[in-house]
């Protein structure tokens, strides 16, 4: 009897060994993971933030006489009421137009920059709605002046043409694409210069450009500021046009060897 028993306890375990066996044969493996998978992406880890090489900075600058000048001038008009103010302020802003016109500024360089219209009121008190006394049109315009030289003439005519505010006188240039490609040359060259400086300095060879970009054209005109209030009584100030400066930012980065 208890021979029996044995054999049927090692039957069963011989059963469950060879369903295991089967189980283990029946599984798929996972194949190794190749060594050169994860080679592949150090290397593309180390490209994305990649920060070697020499990184420098120029900016170029041209000098160079203005041609043209941008005044704004207008009128300033305050009157008991609003037919009366903007009848004066138009009367004396299209006597100013046909003034600079005369001169030979063109009908292109002449624009209108503001127009206000504001109400005049009696000093409020306690209780009471402040009422309009009356009204002040400020009307003002942008003249380019393209005969530079005319300057003084253009401003000493639309003072007396009834101008009584002359806000600022700007110089530039009429076309400055060729003075910013110049400034763009001398920035590349002192970044180059640096770089070379620098990989002498380190006893390293500097190889090629590996990016540029230009940081920005700034143009810095002379500014001349005129008395906010004038009258044809004036004596006018001589124009001193001085120079104009024209500035270009550029970064750049190279390699080493």
């Amino acid at each position: 009897m208890l021979n029996r028993i044995t054999l049927a306890i090692v039957a069963i375990l011989l059963v469950a060994a060879i369903a295991i066996l089967g189980y283990i044969a029946m599984t798929p493996r996972l194949a190794p993971t190749p060594a050169s998978a994860s080679v592949v992406t150090s290397s593309a880890q180390q490209a994305t933030t990649d920060t070697s090489g020499i990184f420098v900075s120029g900016t170029g600058k041209v000098r160079l006489k203005p041609n043209i000048a941008t005044a704004s001038v207008g009128v300033d008009i305050t009157a008991g009421n609003l037919a009366e103010a903007t009848n004066q302020a138009n009367a004396k802003m299209n006597a100013i137009i046909e003034k600079i016109k005369g001169l030979g500024v063109a009908e292109k360089d002449i624009q209108t920059t503001s127009y206000n219209i504001q109400p005049i009121t009696a000093q409020p008190r306690p209780g009471v709605t402040p009422t309009i006394t009356g009204y002040r049109v400020n009307n003002q315009l942008s003249i380019t002046i393209r005969k530079i030289e005319d300057t003084g003439k253009v401003l000493d005519a639309v003072v007396a043409a009834g101008a009584n505010n002359i806000y600022g006188i700007s110089f530039g240039v009429d076309d400055p694409k060729l003075y910013q490609e110049q400034a763009r040359a001398a920035a590349i060259k002192v970044a180059q210069d640096k770089a070379a400086q620098l990989a002498k300095a380190a006893n390293v060879t500097l190889g090629k450009v590996i990016s540029i970009s230009e940081g920005g054209v700034m143009p810095q005109p002379v500014f001349r500021a005129a008395p906010a209030m004038m009258s044809a009584d004036s004596v006018s100030a001589p124009i001193e046009t001085g120079e104009l400066e024209i500035n270009v930012s550029v970064e750049m980065r190279f390699g080493v060897q």
